[in-house]
């Protein structure tokens, strides 16, 4: 599944990374991103991944922009608790931090290139978190699924 965002849907989700970004930091919310890209730069992609995904299933999506840690990304029509972590590598895999969200049930790889959103797959959480799944790579140990073991869309 790829969708491509239009110029007024790539400023919108700047401003709602950036906004939320600013407030996570000022309420002292932990940065839980596992790579090597600022804070500011992993919200707004994650953002992205986050708007392309309910436009491609036709959800509206979360603008919410108070300090949140946890929860979830959205929920599916089949009210699946869904959690969507972004990439900016194209040959990405699935990397969650150790921290056991409890309110997910899928967790959802997205390849974000500028104004292009690729989902890559998805991983029910039972799946994804298992000792054997452990792994660091280089940036301290999360949860790890090779996009080969995903399920497709």
């Amino acid at each position: 599944m790829e969708i491509k965002l239009d110029k007024h849907e790539l400023e919108l989700c700047e401003y709602i990374g950036k906004k939320r970004s600013a407030i996570a930091r000022s309420n002292n919310v932990f940065d839980a991103k596992i790579g090597d890209q600022n804070g500011v730069e992993a919200d707004i992609q994650g953002f992205k991944a986050e708007y392309a995904f309910a436009k491609c299933i036709n959800v509206f999506p979360d603008f919410g922009l108070s300090p949140r840690s946890g929860s979830y990304d959205g929920i599916t029509h089949k009210q699946a608790r869904y959690d969507i972590k972004s990439t900016k590598y194209k040959t990405g895999n699935l990397l969650t931090t150790l921290k056991v969200n409890p309110d997910v049930d899928i967790y959802i790889l997205a390849y974000v290139n500028n104004n292009l959103v690729c989902f890559i797959g998805w991983a029910h959480k039972m799946k994804l978190i298992k000792n054997e799944n452990i792994k660091d790579l280089g940036h301290g140990k999360g949860y790890f699924l090779s996009r080969s073991e995903l399920n497709s869309f």
